[in-house]
C-alpha cells in the first residue's frame, strides 16, 4: 500500500463518498478504501462531505446516507486527540457514555437479540422477557437528553452546529421506533415477521449510533472541548440521570492535566477553527438554516440595577417582570414574619390583589373562617413538619381553582417563606388525547 500524500487522501475518500451516493456497491467503495488507507481520521472525512455538498450534493443525502459512510470507515477511524488522558477516567462524561454504551450493547445482544431469536423458533415464552428488555432500552431516553441538552450545546459554543441537528434528528426516529416497536409487541395480533423487521431496524440504527457517538462525535468533541467544560457537563448530568448504569463517580479535571491542557492550547484552538470550517460549509448548504448560536459566560456577569444573575441564568428586571405577567398563575410571595411582600400581575388574576397587600399580615388578607387554617400551613413550614399544601376550589360553580402552597428554606434550611401558586385548571381538566409542537 503506497503512501498517499494529504491531497491525494482526500480526493480518495470523495471518490469513495461519490461512489456511494451515485448508488455505487458497498463492497467496492469498502475495498476502495482498504486498499488504499490504514486509517483516516474524522476532519478528513467531515472535509471530504463538505466537498461534496459544495459540489452541488443535497446535505439531506448526506444524512440520508451517513450510516452507510460510517460503515466503510468502521474500524479505521483514528483517534488524533491524546493531549490528555482524563476521559479515561470514570466520572468523566466520555466514560460514563461509552459505559452506557457497553451495558446499551449488551442488552441488545444478551437479551433483545436472543429472545427475538427465540420466538423466531416459536417459543413465545420469551415474550414477557422480551417486553420487559424493550421498557429496560427506554432508558435510553436519559443517554439522548445529556448528549443533546449538553453535549450538543457546548459543540454549537464552538460554531459545531450543522452535525449535532442531524445527530438529534436520528435520535428523534429512534424513540419513535422504540415507542412503535413496544406498541406492535403488546399487541394480541402480534406476528414475528413484522416484529422481527421492525426490531432489526430498531437495534441497528441504535448501534450505529454508538458507533457515530463514540468514533465521530467524541473525538471531534475531545478535540475542540475544554477541561472546564467537561467538568460543568459531568456536574450538570446529574440533573439530568444516567442511562443502565448507577450515578458515577465525581469527577474532576486533575493539576496535571489542567497543566497539559496550557501547553496544548494553541492545537485546540486550531482544531476549533478547522471543526467550525467544517460545520460552516454544511450549515450554508442547509435547507432550514440552522441558527447561529451565541453563546457567553454568562456566570461571569454581576448584578445590576437593570439584570439578576440566577445560578441556572441571567435576567433583566423587564424582562423577569414580563415573565411574571405571562404565568399562567398567580403568584404570591409572603415572608418568615408571615407578611405578604409580592405578588404577580397576571392578565387573568383568580382572586383580586392590590397594592395595599403589600406588607400586611397573610392571615389578614383571608376570611376569618380560614384564618387558622393559614396559620397552621405557615406555622407547619416554619416548623419543617410539611414543606407544601394543595386545595382545589370550585369558585362560583364556573371555575375550577388549584392552589397550593410551598415552603421556601435557604442552604442552611433556615425558613424564609411561603410561596402561594393559584391556577384556573378549568379547561386543562378537559384537556384529552395529545397535540405535540410537531402539530402546530
Amino acid at each position: 500500500m503506497s503512501k498517499l500524500t494529504a491531497i491525494e487522501r482526500q480526493k480518495k475518500i470523495v471518490e469513495i463518498l461519490r461512489l456511494l451516493h451515485e448508488g455505487g456497491n458497498f463492497e467496492v467503495a469498502k475495498k476502495i478504501f482498504n486498499d488504499s488507507f490504514e486509517d483516516v481520521d474524522v476532519t478528513e472525512i467531515t472535509s471530504a462531505e463538505r466537498e461534496l455538498i459544495q459540489s452541488g450534493l443535497d446535505p439531506s443525502e448526506i444524512q440520508k446516507l451517513c450510516n452507510v459512510h460510517a460503515a466503510v470507515f468502521k474500524g479505521s477511524i483514528t483517534d488524533i486527540h491524546r493531549s490528555n488522558y482524563e476521559h479515561e477516567q470514570p466520572g468523566h462524561p466520555v466514560h460514563t457514555l461509552k459505559l452506557e454504551n457497553k451495558v446499551l450493547s449488551s442488552l441488545l445482544n444478551d437479551e433483545i437479540k436472543e429472545d427475538l431469536e427465540k420466538l423466531k423458533k416459536g417459543d413465545w415464552s420469551e415474550k414477557n422477557r422480551l417486553e420487559n428488555a424493550l421498557k429496560d432500552l427506554f432508558q435510553l431516553e436519559k443517554h439522548y437528553t445529556r448528549k443533546e441538552t449538553l453535549i450538543f450545546s457546548y459543540m454549537e459554543k464552538y460554531g459545531i452546529s450543522a452535525p449535532p441537528k442531524v445527530m438529534w434528528g436520528v435520535d428523534d426516529a429512534i424513540r419513535e421506533q422504540m415507542k412503535e416497536a413496544l406498541l406492535y409487541l403488546q399487541d394480541p395480533k402480534v406476528a414475528f415477521n413484522p416484529l422481527d423487521e421492525k426490531l432489526t431496524d430498531l437495534i441497528n440504527e441504535i448501534e450505529e449510533m454508538i458507533f457515530k457517538e463514540e468514533e465521530i462525535m467524541i473525538p471531534m468533541c475531545l478535540d475542540v472541548f475544554s477541561l472546564t467544560d467537561w467538568d460543568k457537563i459531568a456536574k450538570d448530568s446529574l440533573d439530568i440521570g444516567f442511562a443502565f448504569i448507577p450515578e458515577p463517580l465525581v469527577w474532576h479535571p486533575s493539576k496535571e492535566a489542567l497543566e497539559k491542557e496550557i501547553e496544548n492550547e494553541p492545537l485546540r484552538l486550531a482544531n476549533i477553527e478547522r471543526a467550525k470550517m467544517t460545520t460552516e460549509a454544511i450549515q450554508t448548504d442547509l435547507k432550514e438554516n440552522i441558527p447561529e448560536e451565541k453563546h457567553y459566560d454568562w456566570e461571569k456577569e454581576e448584578n445590576t440595577a437593570e439584570q439578576i444573575v440566577f445560578p441556572t441564568g441571567i435576567l433583566q428586571l423587564e424582562q423577569l417582570w414580563k415573565i411574571f405577567e405571562v404565568l399562567p398563575v398567580d403568584l404570591t410571595f409572603v415572608d418568615k414574619e408571615d407578611r405578604v411582600r409580592f405578588y404577580s400581575e397576571s392578565h387573568h388574576r383568580v382572586f383580586p390583589r392590590t397594592k395595599s397587600v403589600v406588607g400586611r399580615a397573610v392571615v389578614n388578607c383571608h376570611p376569618p373562617k380560614s384564618m387558622s387554617t393559614v396559620q397552621k400551613i405557615l406555622d407547619d413550614f416554619r416548623a419543617h413538619e410539611r414543606t407544601e399544601a394543595s386545595f382545589w376550589i370550585n369558585l362560583h360553580g364556573k371555575m375550577m381553582v388549584y392552589i397550593r402552597y410551598f415552603a421556601l428554606y435557604n442552604e442552611n434550611n433556615d425558613y424564609l417563606g411561603c410561596l402561594e401558586v393559584t391556577q384556573d385548571i378549568t379547561e386543562i381538566q378537559q384537556l384529552e388525547g395529545q397535540r405535540r409542537l410537531l402539530d402546530e
